[in-house]
């Protein structure tokens, strides 16, 4: 997971997770897609996120950001499942998907 830093992006600045391969990356192609984790309310300001992977195939990701407009910032924990992300980015190509 990471900080959205593209150009031109739906998710430009937010919180984001990428799904692919090693020889996605070493190619330089996009994967097979990105995952809004959360929607960050002051320009670019998060995700410097530690990921951890749990026995029961779990991902958790945890960072800090602005997820309340006008608040200060606060960290949060994402916990989510490949398998579930994969079956509604199947439901919606092209669009960004959330874990919700």
């Amino acid at each position: 997971s990471f900080r959205d830093t593209t150009h031109v992006s739906p998710t430009k600045g937010d919180w984001v997770g990428w799904v692919g391969r090693y020889d996605d990356i070493v190619q330089g192609r996009e994967g097979q897609y990105r995952v809004r984790l959360m929607d960050n309310h002051k320009s670019g300001d998060c995700a410097y996120p530690g990921v951890e992977i749990l026995p029961d195939d779990t991902i958790v990701t945890t960072t800090y950001g602005h997820w309340t407009a006008g608040q200060p910032p606060y960290i949060v924990s994402v916990r989510l499942k490949l398998s579930e992300l994969d079956q509604k980015a199947a439901s919606q190509k092209k669009q960004p998907v959330s874990p919700k």
